[in-house]
Parts: structure tokens; C-alpha cells; sequence
């Protein structure tokens, strides 16, 4: 039998397509043993992965951290964020509504970070006939069902174009109770997170394929929101052992924190709602935007329950800068986790989004 060589980016994917295959199954299992008590109905999936148009504002938030080769067996390391926002600003629902696209990549090799935003003003949902969603906004796509997500993007000038399945290896975690949130000065919010997604497929880089692997993590956030001031630290951890951690730190006009929001999921999938109380972040240092003035905390030391996190960012220049509306620029950064939980020391990755204050819902158009 003859034998062929393979190059690092093929052994690579056709190794960890074997792997993600077997994991890649359609999960309709949901952990979360509260009832809802909140005005706004329980999260039921996969129904509730659909648009809603009853909801004010809506998106559909990925983040990840990629590596793996090129053709010329080269090694890459990237963050992605891929969000599609949907938005009742014209009062046009149910017939359509605002899509929002918001992309970004962290080239963690090179050392840059390049971001775009697109907007369509009025579109229709796409409902697909199965359940589940299916969004485009001008060169973002993304749709999935059951914890198995599609997502391309790519940038006009061709820097970069993004092509991976993200499929969920536990079941979603449903944040507050049955998925649903208080979202401070904004009133509730339905909120579920698919939080150790498994990602293969391609980054193409300046014209050069790259074929890797890695972690991602889902958002589905949406409700019909009060108008209101404010704004929110998030972060989205993935430890080495299999634990993650959502934590939001919200807040009103003045910039104190008015609602803390913090889930830890456990290895199998369960998740447990972290105290108010118990969790906290305190910034270190600060980074400064050369293109808005807004001065971001550049590394954060966060207790959760029986321990401490030190999350710093993998690169300081990860605002995403919207030139029509500068105010509402944000900064969302790939970095990363190291720690003491219940006396063990623990590693892993996060990303974390600071927004500005703001008035939402914003129309994006």
C-alpha cells in the first residue's frame, strides 16, 4: 500500500474532522432544573433559535480562538467575533426588520486586528421550514439548528474570509432562570449560550488557505427592551478543565454596576447560577483607542466562587470602531485565562466585549 504524506494543515483537519464528526449530533437536550417565574416565557429550544419578532432587538453572537496550518505548513492563531444583530428600529415588524453584521478577526500570528460593520436597512426573516435560524448580511452568513452552526465572513479587500462549523458537545446552557435574565435598566432579557462549541473548517489569509480546528462560543440574546442608559463588562471563559463561566457585569448611566449575571458550567453540561455577590472583576492598567478617545481596562483580575482569574487580552487593539456612530463602538478582545479555582491552578481562553454607555435598543442604520 502506498502511503501518502500529508501536510501538518491536512493531517490536522482530516484528524479532527473525524473527531468533531463523531461529536457533531444534534443535541435537544436542555440542563436547567428552574421553572420560570419571569414575565417572559421560558427558553424552549430549538423553537427559540428562530428570529423573534416580537423582540425589540435580537442578535446572534459568536466568538472563537483558531489554529492550525496553512498549504505551506505554516502555524496560525486567530480570534473571530461574528454577530448579527436584529433590530425593530423602524417599526417595520413583523413584515421585516434591521440586520446589523459585525465582523472581526484577531490575527494573532501577524499581530493586527481588522474589523468591518454592514448593514442591511430592512430585510425579511428567514424562518427555515425545520426550525432553527438563517441569517445573511452582506458578507456574513450564519445558520444552524440543535447546536450545529454554519458561519462564513469575509472583509471586501479579500484580507480575510472565514468558513467553520461550530457544533455544541454539551447541552445549551440557559442563563437566570429558564433562560431568562434581569438586564438592569433595560428590564429582562431571554438569554441562552452555547458554550464549548468544537470548530473546523477554513481561514483564508491574504489569499492562503488555513485549516484549523479550536473553541467557539454562541450568544442568542433578544427581548422587547425598555429604552434605557447604560452598559456591560461580559465574559465568556473556557477552562482547560472543561468548566466555562458567563459573566455580565451591567450597568446604568453613571457606570456602577446595577445587575450582575453569572453562570458556571460544569463538565457534563449542567449549569449553576452563580450569587450576585460572589463574583466581581477589578481592571488592571488601561488601554486607550486611538480612534475614539474611550480608555478600556487592558487586564482584569475576576473572583468567582472559590477562586481567582487573571484574564488579560491577547492584543490591545481589539476595539470595533463604527466610524457613523463612534459612541457606540466597542472593544471585544481575544485573551487569556490563567488562575486558582478551589486550589487547582487552571488555564484556559476567553473573550471579553466592554461597551460604551449607550441608549438601546440602537438602530444600527
Amino acid at each position: 500500500m502506498k502511503l501518502t504524506k500529508l501536510s501538518p494543515g491536512r493531517r490536522q483537519r482530516r484528524r479532527l474532522g473525524l473527531v468533531l464528526g463523531a461529536l457533531c449530533t444534534p443535541l435537544l437536550l436542555v440542563l436547567n432544573s428552574q421553572s420560570a417565574t419571569a414575565a417572559m416565557p421560558a427558553v424552549v429550544l430549538p423553537a427559540d433559535e428562530a428570529a423573534h419578532p416580537d423582540s425589540s432587538m435580537e442578535w446572534w453572537y459568536f466568538t472563537g480562538h483558531l489554529q492550525g496550518f496553512d498549504t505551506f505548513g505554516k502555524y496560525h492563531e486567530y480570534g473571530f467575533e461574528h454577530t448579527i444583530i436584529r433590530s425593530d428600529a423602524r417599526g417595520t415588524e413583523p413584515a421585516t426588520a434591521d440586520y446589523n453584521g459585525q465582523f472581526a478577526i484577531t490575527d494573532l500570528t501577524r499581530k493586527t486586528f481588522k474589523q468591518d460593520i454592514m448593514t442591511v436597512a430592512t430585510q425579511a426573516d428567514v424562518v427555515p421550514a425545520g426550525g432553527g435560524y438563517d441569517n445573511t448580511v452582506g458578507l456574513l452568513h450564519a445558520d444552524g439548528k440543535n447546536g450545529v452552526n454554519h458561519l462564513t465572513g469575509s472583509f471586501a479587500d479579500n484580507s480575510y474570509a472565514l468558513d467553520i462549523t461550530l457544533c455544541q458537545s454539551t447541552p445549551t446552557a440557559l442563563h437566570g432562570t429558564a433562560g431568562v435574565i434581569p438586564y438592569g435598566p433595560w428590564g429582562e432579557s431571554a438569554y441562552y449560550s452555547q458554550t464549548n462549541l468544537l470548530a473546523l473548517g477554513t481561514v483564508t489569509d491574504h489569499g492562503v488557505k488555513v485549516y484549523i480546528t479550536g473553541i467557539g462560543w454562541q450568544d442568542h440574546q433578544w427581548g422587547d427592551f425598555n429604552n434605557g442608559i447604560g452598559n456591560w463588562d461580559w465574559f465568556s471563559i473556557q477552562l482547560t478543565n472543561n468548566t466555562q463561566y458567563m459573566l455580565y457585569f451591567i450597568k446604568d448611566m453613571y457606570g456602577q454596576v446595577v445587575q450582575v449575571v453569572g453562570t458556571k458550567v460544569n463538565a457534563n453540561g449542567s449549569t449553576t447560577n452563580l450569587a450576585p455577590t460572589a463574583i466581581s472583576e477589578t481592571p488592571q492598567g488601561s488601554w486607550t483607542s486611538p480612534d475614539t478617545g474611550a480608555v478600556y481596562p487592558a487586564k482584569w483580575t475576576v473572583n468567582v466562587p472559590g477562586g481567582t482569574l487573571t484574564v488579560t487580552p491577547r492584543l490591545a487593539g481589539q476595539e470595533l470602531f463604527i466610524p457613523g456612530i463612534p459612541q457606540s463602538s466597542y472593544w471585544e478582545g481575544a485573551s487569556t485565562v490563567t488562575g486558582t479555582i478551589n486550589g487547582q491552578s487552571v488555564t484556559g481562553k476567553s473573550y471579553v466585549e466592554l461597551t460604551p454607555v449607550h441608549i438601546m435598543p440602537t438602530p444600527f442604520a
